[in-house]
């Protein structure tokens, strides 16, 4: 009886210290869980420590160099993110990161700016679904298809911007698309220079093909007999001279534009005395608008004895608007004015009685060979240069232009000129 009790003693001991044992080993493997757990959710500060000694020792020494391990890696990831970030930010194009669906992953703060969006309402969506750019649509889709890279041009209007975009695909190890990098340069500088090339060319041209035509066409006839008529060889070689003069003036004119616009033309501006800079360029034109029955006079008021100013730049200005208001001037005739007005140290002033310039053209007036009527301004002799030549002019002192103008009054052009 004894006996059978004291083994009944032992089975219950036994029986107690593997429940106490096995509790022991689940809360254990309950903290290792809720360790791992912690491991996955990203908390890698955390470690694991089990009192005593137990079986478990090698698996928690294994975990805690695991922990030890993803929190240096992840460390380094995090430093590695924040200087591709900075690297974007630094870069001057836009730059946009999609994933394999075409999303937006990261779109750089130059991005942002060009195209007017906020990266915030863009994660997560397509470029196409939520940007109202009709080429952006097939750019991303040519990607993702053709697994090769892919350029287009985007014209952004009203602002009347040209934006390159280049769309490389994202590729595995199996050719998989995992995505595209997208990036945008504004183009716009280059491609309007090359526009203004391409209507160089075609404007000079067409200058020079008229006057080349004339000169050629008069001298055959010349040639072929006309030199006996007196009269009427006179009369071509006119002709033949005005054209002339008109190329000559037209080169001139370019080769003035063109050092203007290379900083090849230098400035010296000093204080100089505006009524007589403006005497001088009067006195030459006084002729000129005599001959057409024009008054030219001028009004120079005495708080504008002096201004800041490369006196030969001036000069050329005042000719080339002189010479303007008086081609284009049948009647009545042209005033230089200059006062004072707050803000400014003087408003100069050149203003005409002619046939004037309908208001939609005035934006396009310092454009080079812009002119509203241009078989009237070749008739005239003018190279559609000179207002061209004047605003760089202009512009290299500083001072800003402005135009009035109706149809059948005049037109009246302003130099402002700020207080230095």
């Amino acid at each position: 009886m004894i006996f059978e009790q004291g083994v009944l003693l032992i089975i219950a001991l036994a029986a107690l210290y593997l429940a106490v044992r096995g509790f022991v080993a689940y809360r254990r493997m309950k903290e290792i869980e809720s360790f791992t757990g912690e491991l996955v959710s990203g908390d890698l500060g955390r470690r694991l420590y089990l009192k005593g000694d137990s079986g478990y020792s090698k698996i928690v020494s294994n975990l805690s160099v695991l922990a030890s391990s993803l929190e240096e890696t992840a460390g380094a990831a995090q430093e590695l993110a924040k200087r591709l970030d900075t690297m974007l930010e630094s870069i001057p194009d836009g730059i946009a990161v999609l994933d394999s669906k075409d999303r937006v992953r990261t779109l750089n703060g130059t991005f942002q700016k060009m195209f007017h969006v906020r990266g915030a309402d863009l994660s997560g969506r397509t470029l196409p679904e939520s940007m109202s750019v009709p080429q952006m649509g097939p750019l991303v889709l040519s990607a993702r298809l053709e697994k090769t890279p892919k350029t287009d041009v985007i014209y952004m209007h009203p602002e009347d911007r040209y934006i390159e975009g280049l769309a490389t695909p994202l590729l595995d190890a199996g050719e998989r698309y995992t995505g595209a990098v997208i990036v945008f340069r504004d183009i716009t500088a280059q491609k309007k220079i090359d526009i203004i090339r391409r209507d160089f060319v075609a404007n000079v041209s067409h200058e020079l093909q008229t006057p080349v035509t004339a000169i050629k066409g008069f001298t055959e006839t010349l040639l072929d007999g006309a030199l006996e008529n007196r009269e009427d060889a006179v009369k071509f070689l006119n002709t033949i001279k005005f054209q002339a003069e008109r190329m000559e003036r037209l080169i001139k004119d370019l080769i003035v534009l063109s050092k203007i616009e290379f900083g090849a033309v230098p400035l010296e501006k000093r204080k100089i005395s505006l009524e007589k800079s403006v005497n001088e360029a009067v006195d030459v034109f006084r002729e000129q608008a005599s001959r057409k029955g024009l008054y030219i006079k001028k009004d120079i008021r005495d708080e504008c004895v002096e201004i800041d100013a490369d006196p030969e730049r001036l000069f050329q200005i005042l000719s080339n608007l002189l010479d303007n208001a008086i081609k284009y001037t049948e009647k009545g005739g042209v005033v230089v004015r200059a006062r004072r007005i707050e803000g400014l140290e003087c408003m100069l002033s050149v203003e005409d009685t002619g046939i004037g310039v309908p208001r939609k053209y005035l934006s396009r007036l310092g454009e080079r060979f812009f002119r509203v009527d241009a078989s009237r301004s070749r008739q005239l002799g003018g190279t559609g240069l000179g207002l061209a030549i004047v605003k760089h002019l202009i512009l290299a002192q500083g001072w800003k232009m402005s135009i009035d103008s109706d149809v059948g009054k005049g037109t009246t052009v302003k130099l402002l000129i700020p207080e230095t």
